[in-house]
């Protein structure tokens, strides 16, 4: 996997269900360690967008479930299941 900061929206759409998992995953722990290490939220938005490349590809309803679940590092299964329905969701409307 390239690196996955650097992902852009096309390459995220080329994921399977496993690496986008793991993509999310990825990102999630980066944040993490960001606000760990005293920043906040509003520093990170500043300096970079960790949601970008998700934005545009994520059904309305779900986006703000990654926002929250990155930020408040869940990994439920729920949630996660929540946003690979999202995530298959992009994938039929990019690629019908």
């Amino acid at each position: 996997m390239k690196n996955y900061l650097k992902f852009s929206t096309n390459d995220i759409l080329k994921l399977s269900d496993g690496d986008f998992t793991a993509y999310f995953k990825l990102i999630q722990k980066d944040l993490q360690k960001k606000l760990d290490s005293g920043k906040n939220i509003d520093e990170l938005l500043d300096e970079e967008d960790p949601f970008e490349a998700l934005e545009p590809i994520l059904p309305e309803e779900i986006y703000p479930i990654v926002v929250l679940a990155m930020i408040n590092n869940i990994q439920t299964e729920n949630v996660m299941l929540a946003i690979l329905e999202g995530f298959h969701k992009a994938k039929k409307k990019q690629f019908k």
